[in-house]
């Protein structure tokens, strides 16, 4: 906290021009004026007041010494206030990371209500492939993240949001739909119909990419790559207009009604995506007060 007597006391000395009608005024004593702006001149170097004069009145140093003093505790003031706003979450910002997928579904299941309810917090989203959150995170350049595990380069807490199943996405006019024994077939049997067929894949590095690696890997297959994409809406798309095959999310499934082809579920237990809320948290970092408002938020959220 500022000092501000100095003010109060070169503006009696000022007004008054006398150093014990000031100190009268102040309800002080003069040999405490006196050395209490002594002391304030000593300390910056400077003449504050012109005592051969009679009345005596302020040095061209005392009067800028009082303009930059005002400046200070107007400065001041406004410092207080906003901190008092960022402790109450009336202001402050939040840096958030982002899958790409989930940018375009699950974040904004969320966003819209916290800013309801925190108006004044400014948000900042970055939206990067998982490997890039996670250094976001290491390196502290984001708050939160909402992203997909798992995670490859460090450690850190979170809240699981919901887990979704995997889907392949196969053309509407590809031959396995027209089967009559596609009902009959296993996730196996289809993949193995599947091995000399067009894959179109996200690019490397990215969480549903290593997932989808596994997958094909476990099956057998070594995909030929027709395309890969940063975003698997546009992977989605690509599939509709009969360009290849790809695997979804079931977030990205539920929101692309056009899709005309077919979708295969496959096994959960073994393939799923599981979206989290991640943090970095240690003894010498911890949550602000806005990303712990949205980490609680998302909690209510998805805890329904």
């Amino acid at each position: 906290m500022i000092n501000t007597n100095s003010i109060r006391y070169l503006e009696a000395v000022g007004r008054f021009g006398s150093i014990s009608q000031a100190a009268k005024h102040l309800y002080i004593s003069q040999p405490y004026l006196s050395k209490f702006i002594k002391e304030v001149e000593s300390e910056l170097g400077v003449t504050l007041i012109n005592r051969e004069s009679n009345p005596i009145t302020l040095t061209y140093a005392g009067e800028r010494y009082l303009d930059y003093m005002n400046q200070i505790k107007y400065t001041y003031k406004e410092m207080k206030q906003e901190l008092q706003n960022i402790s109450a979450l009336k202001k402050g910002r939040l840096v958030i990371g982002v899958n790409p997928i989930l940018a375009a579904h699950t974040l904004y299941d969320i966003l819209p209500e916290f800013i309801k309810a925190y108006p004044g917090i400014e948000l900042k989203l970055i939206e990067e492939p998982a490997h890039r959150i996670e250094q976001l995170l290491i390196d502290n350049k984001i708050d939160i993240a909402l992203t997909i595990l798992p995670f490859y380069q460090g450690t850190f807490k979170y809240d699981v949001l919901y887990s979704e199943g995997i889907y392949l996405a196969i053309p509407s006019d590809h031959p396995i739909l027209s089967s009559q024994q596609r009902m009959e077939k296993s996730i196996q049997d289809i993949h193995d119909d599947l091995k000399n067929e067009r894959f179109i894949l996200l690019k490397p590095n990215m969480a549903l990419r290593h997932l989808t690696d596994q997958i094909l890997e476990n099956y057998g297959i070594t995909p030929q790559v027709a395309m890969e994409t940063m975003s698997v809406d546009n992977a989605l798309r690509l599939v509709n207009e009969g360009l290849g095959i790809t695997y979804v999310p079931e977030s990205v499934k539920n929101s692309m009604p056009q899709f005309k082809g077919q979708y295969i579920k496959l096994d959960s237990s073994i393939y799923a995506n599981f979206v989290v809320l991640a943090y970095k948290y240690d003894k010498d970092k911890h949550l602000s007060k806005s990303a712990y408002a949205f980490l609680e938020m998302t909690r209510s959220i998805y805890n329904k």
